[in-house]
């Protein structure tokens, strides 16, 4: 058996070679050898009881020189010991009293085995101190599962808050009761103990976990002696530390093993013969190759192609011999090849290694297949962008911080009429500048430095000197480090460009007179048509207040309805005017759904019964009562419809349907339909049904009547509510319009209340009218009369300021156009030099938003177009009037469209 130095010291010194050899010593000692390395030497020290009974023998032996006396007397004094001493002795000690010999014999027998009980407890003692310097706690138990020994170590260690001498000679059953809960496992750690003793067969390296994450390492060892258990040994060792050590040394080895097998590279190492003896995951991705499959080849049967195998061999050969290698330390490319044959572009870096004497190398290996595809593409993109920067017609020039050029490609150079060797080296700005233009190049620079790129024109001069002009699209340019070192310019020439230019703004301008002048025209038109139509409106207005025969009143009528289908010829004019203008705009309001329809229903459904037509109406439930919209331009858009159909069917139905495509929480989607059993129309013209002024064929149109705007209006005002039309119609048989527009839901509580009749009293109202016309002059003071008003007339804006002068109103009408002095410029006299407040109200004949901004702009407050209503002049006069002596009842809010 392998002693421990240290311990075959202490045994050498104090067991004697006799006691070493016996079995069951040999047993213990075997026991506590393998975890007692390190403990103090004891110092053994014979015994003084030993020594004095040495000393006391040796003077016996002294005596017996003396003589018989002596001996005689000796003999009696030996006897009467030993039969103290030893009652067996008594009676041999009387008959051999006398027999010195005797005597000396039996003492002598007796020193010896005093001498051998001494050795024996030496034995124990030294045992003991031996276990109790272990560091591990030791316990050892007797075959009636008593305690024998317990150190003190396996105290501390497992929290026993007992000496170790008050336990022995216990039953093992209170140690593991009161040791058990330090385990996480405690019934099981108790359960095995009774287990290992009862199997008699040594156990090693059992390992306990506590509750405070401690870790004990538990050894048994049966105590044999002549083939016979008679005890148990434990040992408990705290290895806590190593454990932690072990996974801390595990974690390090995984995040290693995670951080290789995660690199981009495929990661190899081979030994000094070229055999792979580490393969990561990702050269099983590059190479195809599990590790399993290359452990222990040669690297250049696996990765390196056949043709460049000698190569392979020839370098590794010349570092067996040279200790170096030229392709060692570096990054280089070469040809590799995969677990199919195939062979990719491959980059790899070598790294030579030395662990524990053995030299190895560490391959860094990554597929740059893909890099060579794209470096590849990048030459044929960069002498693709040379050959561009050639020959594309855009000027090219590199120059200096000094602007001096530096480069230039042969567009440039065509353009500036120079050769490219002339332009290297010339000032750019005194080159091609203008005197302003260097000035204006100076900001650029000052840019350029900021690190801003921009776009500019400036005018040139060529080699000949001929004005030329360059769109330059200029950016700073960098070294290699960052540093500024010039600008970069791309040059268009744009002389032509410029030229059109000019032209098209010409052009503009011509248009916008034309636009103009246009306008004009319509507004001169509308006041030519609309004045003297205002008093034919206004005339039969005045007969209708007559005592007339039924014969007159019918003729009046007919003369009515002719005037106002006059007008709405006149506003349809005036509606496509003011959308091609842009001057069209939609107003929101609250308004009930149903209403509207009705409005349309009631205007026109006599008509529709006049013709024996029926107008059916279908509006979904789930329509929104409310919604808020342009009222007025939706019930334009449903009168167009509606009226065309009873215009073009003769017979039959037209049907009038709404339903709700989409119902959101603030809105909805809405499509209204009118469908008729017409006379319909092709499919290739329901695309030009929207145009101005169109219509089917000039039969249609003489048949029929109509200007051909109704549609176009129609659309337009559709787009202007962001909803589509729709066409479907068939010829002969009917066809039908729709419409999709979304529209917000509204509140019953914002809706506008209408009076529908004249329930003021303007009795008494000082009202100066201005108005050239004489006709439209009458017709004004005949409505003002009728509603008792004092009226004071003047004919232009002259004769009116002259009035004002002398004279205050409450109200003043006043045309626009008129001659001498028109409306706009007497309002600003009577605003800016008569200093009044009056309110002023225009009467125009046209309603373009340019004409209403002058009025608002020359201090006028409302206006009136004519023709009018009766009920809308005395509305917008009840308005305005800042005198309430003279409204008995409130008016309400005007129901008309006002741009004020």
């Amino acid at each position: 058996m392998d002693i421990h130095k240290l311990l075959r010291n202490q045994l050498n010194n104090i067991v004697p070679s006799d006691l070493q050899e016996d079995p069951s010593i040999q047993s213990f000692i075997k026991a506590v050898n393998g975890s007692y390395w390190s403990f103090e030497k004891e110092k053994g020290s014979k015994s003084p009881a030993l020594k004095e009974t040495e000393k006391v023998y040796n003077e016996m032996l002294g005596k017996q020189e003396y003589g018989n006396k002596v001996k005689q007397q000796s003999s009696l004094n030996l006897c009467k010991c030993s039969g103290d001493a030893d009652q067996d002795y008594l009676p041999v000690n009387r008959e051999k009293k006398n027999d010195l010999p005797f005597n000396a014999k039996y003492i002598d027998r007796q020193i010896a085995h005093c001498k051998a009980e001494i050795k024996e407890k030496e034995t124990v003692q030294f045992l003991k101190t031996l276990l109790e310097n272990l560091q591990s706690g030791i316990l050892v138990v007797d075959s009636n599962n008593n305690i024998l020994y317990l150190n003190q170590y396996l105290c501390d260690m497992q929290n026993i808050n007992s000496y170790p001498d008050l336990m022995t000679g216990k039953n093992i059953d209170g140690y593991i009761n009161h040791t058990q809960v330090l385990f996480k496992d405690g019934a099981s750690y108790g359960n095995r103990i009774i287990e290992v003793m009862s199997h008699k067969k040594s156990v090693a390296h059992e390992m306990l976990e506590t509750v405070d994450s401690r870790f004990f390492e538990r050894d048994y060892t049966p105590i044999f002696a002549e083939n016979e258990c008679i005890g148990h040994l434990w040992k408990f060792t705290d290895v806590t530390e190593s454990i932690k050590d072990k996974n801390l040394l595990k974690q390090s080895e995984e995040r290693k093993s995670i951080i290789i097998n995660s690199s981009f590279h495929a990661i190899v190492t081979v030994n000094i013969n070229g055999r792979i003896t580490f393969w990561n995951n990702q050269a099983e991705v590059i190479f195809g190759w599990k590790k399993e499959e290359v452990l222990e080849k040669k690297l250049d049967e696996i990765i390196i192609p056949e043709k460049h195998g000698d190569g392979h061999k020839q370098r590794l050969r010349y570092f067996k011999d040279a200790g170096k290698g030229f392709i060692l330390n570096r990054q280089i490319e070469f040809r590799a090849i995969n677990n199919n044959g195939r062979e990719f572009p491959a980059e790899i870096s070598i790294i030579p290694l030395e662990q524990n004497g053995e030299v190895f190398f560490c391959c860094f290996i990554k597929d740059i297949s893909e890099q060579k595809k794209t470096e590849i593409k990048l030459k044929v993109q960069e002498e693709k962008y040379r050959n561009i920067l050639a020959n594309m017609n855009l000027g090219l020039i590199e120059v200096d911080n000094n602007e001096i050029i530096q480069f230039a490609n042969q567009s440039f150079a065509d353009m500036s009429g120079f050769e490219i060797n002339e332009l290297i080296g010339l000032n750019a700005s005194k080159t091609f500048l203008f005197a302003e233009g260097i000035e204006r190049l100076n900001s650029k620079i000052e840019l350029r430095k900021k690190g801003i790129s921009d776009v500019y024109q400036i005018p040139v001069k060529n080699k000949k000197g001929e004005l030329r002009w360059w769109a330059v699209g200029g950016a700073p340019n960098y070294d290699d480090k960052g540093r500024l070192v010039g600008s970069i310019g791309i040059h268009l020439d744009i002389t032509e460009q410029k030229r059109m230019e000019a032209e098209l703004e010409k052009e503009r301008l011509k248009a916008e007179e034309a636009s103009k002048a246009k306008e004009a025209f319509l507004a001169n038109m509308s006041h030519e048509i609309r004045t003297p139509l205002n008093g034919i409106i206004g005339f039969l207005r005045e007969l209708k207040r007559q005592n007339l025969t039924p014969l007159q009143r019918q003729y009046v009528e007919r003369s009515a309805l002719a005037s106002k289908h006059l007008l709405s010829i006149i506003s349809d004019v005036l509606d496509i005017s003011k959308i091609e203008a842009g001057e069209m705009s939609l107003e929101t309001e609250d308004f009930i759904f149903e209403n509207v329809i009705s409005n349309v229903v009631n205007v026109l459904d006599p008509l529709a019964k006049k013709k024996s037509l029926e107008l059916i109406i279908e509006i979904s439930k789930d329509v929104h009562s409310v919604l808020k919209g342009d009222i007025v331009r939706l019930q334009q858009i449903l009168f167009n419809l509606v009226g065309n159909s009873l215009k073009f069917t003769s017979k039959g139905q037209i049907l009038l349907k709404c339903e709700v495509l989409r119902n959101a929480e603030s809105w909805q989607r809405l499509q209204i339909s009118v469908t008729d059993s017409g006379i319909g129309m092709d499919q290739g013209y329901a695309k030009k049904i929207f145009n101005k002024f169109s219509q089917e064929n000039i039969a249609i149109s003489r048949k029929f009547g109509g200007t051909g705007l109704g549609m176009a209006i129609t659309k337009e005002l559709i787009h202007l509510m962001n909803g589509e039309i729709n066409v479907k119609t068939e010829k002969g048989t009917g066809t039908t319009v729709s419409f999709v527009v979304d529209l917000e839901k509204g509140d019953v509580q914002g809706i506008k209340k209408i009076k529908n009749e004249i329930d003021v009293d303007i009795s008494g109202l000082n009202v100066l009218l201005v108005e050239d016309n004489g006709i439209n002059r009458m017709v004004a003071n005949n409505s003002l009369r009728h509603f008792n008003c004092l009226v004071t007339e003047a004919v232009n804006g002259i004769e009116a300021i002259e009035i004002l002068k002398t004279k205050s109103f409450d109200v003043i009408l006043m045309d626009l156009q008129m001659p001498e002095m028109d409306g706009i410029e007497a309002t600003k006299k009577i605003r800016k030099d008569l200093k009044l407040q009056t309110p002023i109200i225009a009467f125009t004949a046209n309603a373009f938003k340019s004409e209403i901004d002058k009025c608002k702009k020359a201090g006028m407050d409302d206006y009136i177009t004519k023709p009018y209503e009766e009920f809308d002049l005395i509305e917008t006069i009840c308005m305005n009037i800042k005198n309430s002596n003279f409204v008995n009842n409130s008016m309400g809010e005007k129901e008309k469209r006002n741009d004020f």
